[in-house]
């Protein structure tokens, strides 16, 4: 049952009716880390690329000169990531397939493209709505002849992004929180973390950055703060909303099925769709954009009711879930 705790989603081995905060303990040690390793190597990493560009200047070298220094701070935050949670994965073991709820066969494959498939279907219905009431038109631009390299890199960009996002996000941190206090705060927690992080430093703080944000000694904290502070001056309910919901699906669809891989499917669909539209469609400044969204897709008030409604259905309670609950209880 969703609501209460079960064995199969419970790290460290322990009972369901235990309780362990270390897998939370664990995320935030790896998360604060991370910030403040970038925040004090962003300056001598852009430093870096200044000197190498005044000795040996390339197009390279421009073009990463022309960034924001945020994309650095941004860079250089996920390498402590991505070495930490392997050995968080390590230590909830979470590096067997099965424990992770990745197991590989017939059954698996046929979750995860059904799943893929119906994500797609959901963008592309939201997407067909968008361009039908002129919030969308096709790019003009576009050269057709580089749709099937187009269809490649988003898939392959769609596959990496989902897998990534649910062995963290779902996998460790949502499990994290499930062994510590529960499915319902875990689900609510760990979507909500998902949705803030995808709010990232606004573009209208950079006036207030010291030297217009160049590279001064203290710029990764500036950086690091108005990272944490972001969502405050671009706070969008419906796009958080969607987003948190977006989230909450996947959680609540991972603790359904034991598996991440329906999870990485949806998630992959949504992805793949998402970003071969980006490529072949401008979004206009027309149509009922607040109600349909934008190129996020979850942007808009109609994906949130989707969202909100497939969540709701998860929490229906089924047959076969009832039945083996009246068994336990006998």
């Amino acid at each position: 049952m969703i609501l209460k705790k079960e064995k199969e989603m419970m790290l460290f081995g322990l009972q369901p009716e235990r309780s362990s905060f270390k897998g939370v303990g664990l995320f935030l040690f790896i998360y604060l880390g991370a910030t403040l390793f970038a925040s004090i190597l962003t300056p001598p990493a852009y430093w870096a690329i200044e000197w190498l560009h005044s000795v040996s200047p390339s197009e390279t070298t421009t073009w990463l000169l022309g960034k924001h220094i945020d994309v650095y701070y941004d860079r250089l935050r996920w390498a402590p990531i991505i070495l930490g949670f392997p050995w968080m994965m390590k230590e909830c073991g979470l590096f067997s397939l099965s424990n992770l709820g990745m197991k590989i066969g017939a059954r698996p494959l046929i979750s995860f493209l059904s799943f893929f498939a119906f994500g797609i279907l959901l963008a592309s219905a939201i997407f067909g709505l968008q361009w039908a009431f002129g919030v969308s038109s096709p790019d003009k631009t576009f050269d057709a002849s580089t749709l099937a390299s187009v269809i490649l890199s988003a898939l392959s960009g769609a596959l990496t992004v989902a897998l990534l996002e649910e062995i963290i996000m779902r996998g460790l941190i949502m499990r994290s929180f499930y062994t510590a206090i529960g499915p319902i705060s875990a689900v609510v927690l760990s979507s909500l973390f998902f949705a803030y992080k995808h709010f990232k430093v606004p573009d209208c703080v950079w006036d207030k950055l010291p030297g217009g944000g160049s590279a001064t000694w203290d710029i990764g904290f500036f950086v690091a703060w108005y990272d944490t502070v972001g969502i405050a001056y671009e706070f969008d309910f419906p796009k958080f909303g969607g987003l948190f919901m977006f989230g909450a699906f996947l959680c609540l669809l991972y603790i359904k099925t034991k598996s991440l891989w329906p999870c990485v499917g949806f998630h992959a669909g949504l992805v793949f769709c998402l970003m071969v539209y980006r490529k072949t469609f401008d979004i206009t400044s027309g149509g009922p954009r607040e109600i349909l969204g934008g190129a996020g897709m979850t942007d808009g008030w109609l994906a949130l009711a989707v969202l909100t409604a497939m969540c709701a259905a998860l929490l229906l309670p089924s047959g076969r879930g009832a039945d083996s609950d009246d068994a336990r209880a006998s």
